[in-house]
């Protein structure tokens, strides 16, 4: 338990500038992924869900996650781009993880849109690697036991 690695990839842009992609390489979680039970629901194109189970530790007021500060996903918005690179957030339904190292270097979708069909980084990593996850529910920060469980689809 707790010895799997993920990369979080946070979303900053908007469609017509562009998104950015921040990632972050977690070490040490609990990545559970669920594949039977859904084949036979959704059908093999939606097969794989996942729960990620991230433990956390306080410093001073701060929610530090593998050297990284944890923020609501407003407040991280709100940050520069620079900032971004430093801190993390969980949002449902706009960011996703994959199981594995990735890169710790920001990502342009720009470098991932041919011709006039747009993909993106996301739909890029989903093509090209397994268990690829969007964010769908996010649990936490729990305090007795100090963590986040984190849905993905």
């Amino acid at each position: 338990m707790y010895s799997d690695t993920v990369t979080i990839f946070n979303r900053s842009g908007t469609e017509n500038n562009g998104y950015m992609w921040f990632p972050t390489v977690l070490s040490n979680v609990d990545l559970i992924i669920d594949k039977g039970a859904n084949i036979q629901k959704m059908g093999t194109d939606k097969a794989d869900t996942a729960k990620l189970h991230v433990k956390y530790r306080m410093s001073g007021q701060d929610i530090a996650i593998d050297g990284k500060v944890y923020l609501p996903p407003k407040r991280w918005l709100a940050q520069s781009d620079d900032l971004k690179s430093t801190t993390l957030t969980f949002r449902d339904g706009v960011d996703f993880f994959i199981s594995g190292e990735y890169t710790e270097e920001p990502v342009s979708d720009d470098e991932f849109i041919s011709g006039t069909k747009i993909n993106g980084f996301f739909d890029h990593l989903n093509k090209e690697k397994d268990f690829v996850f969007t964010i769908t529910n996010v649990g936490g920060p729990y305090k007795l036991i100090q963590h986040f469980e984190i849905g993905g689809a």
